[in-house]
């Protein structure tokens, strides 16, 4: 082989190694920032986190700016997908329902430092980022609020129920577990509990 020919896995490698360090940076801000807010993180306090020195933060990222859009994206990926999966798929209305629920407040384990960041510090972003993830935001309610209404529509919830309005309360109900869903709290209680109390109206 010609010696060239180890550059290809050379520079994989090497992107490699910087995908990982990169995540490890988004990592530590988005810790910094779900604990001090936007504001009161400051890049040395990131650079802290991770026990470097503050400019090689820049090789990751341009600003604090930038690095809070990575964050917030991070925080949503998925989302519209996942109740999406669950619409389609197959089952009674209250799984359903559950599912959804379940997979709302999931990432509040499995990546709560991005969800929180989100949830709180989205409005420091530029206003064309703000303006987006409001579409995304839009597209995911009006998603549940039709979970909701063909379950009117199969008989399985009671036909008065206002779904545009239920589905704003169940959403900031799911929302609002990143406040204590944790070692006492599993995330199959509270989802479960939300579950419980909603349909207990929400069912004929």
């Amino acid at each position: 082989m010609p010696e060239g020919g180890h550059l290809p896995l050379l520079k994989k490698e090497k992107k490699t190694k910087y995908l990982r360090r990169q995540q490890e940076v988004l990592d530590a801000a988005a810790a910094v920032i779900a604990r001090k807010g936007y504001h009161g993180a400051s890049t040395t306090d990131i650079a802290g986190e991770l026990g470097v020195a503050q400019p090689s933060l820049y090789y990751y990222f341009a600003s604090k700016d930038e690095a809070l859009e990575e964050i917030c994206r991070i925080g949503t990926a998925g989302y519209l997908e996942r109740l999406q999966a669950i619409m389609d798929g197959t089952g009674a209305t209250r799984n359903k329902i559950r599912d959804a629920i379940r997979a709302h407040i999931e990432p509040v384990r499995t990546i709560p430092n991005y969800v929180k960041s989100f949830q709180r510090e989205r409005r420091y972003l530029p206003i064309e980022r703000r303006k987006e993830l409001g579409r995304l935001i839009g597209e995911y309610d009006t998603l549940f609020r039709l979970l909701l209404e063909s379950g009117v529509s199969a008989g399985d919830l009671k036909p008065d129920l206002d779904c545009e309005l239920a589905a704003l309360m169940l959403i900031t109900q799911c929302n609002a577990a990143q406040y204590y869903v944790g070692d006492d709290l599993s995330l199959a209680r509270v989802s479960a509990a939300i579950a419980d109390v909603f349909l207990a109206g929400a069912e004929l």
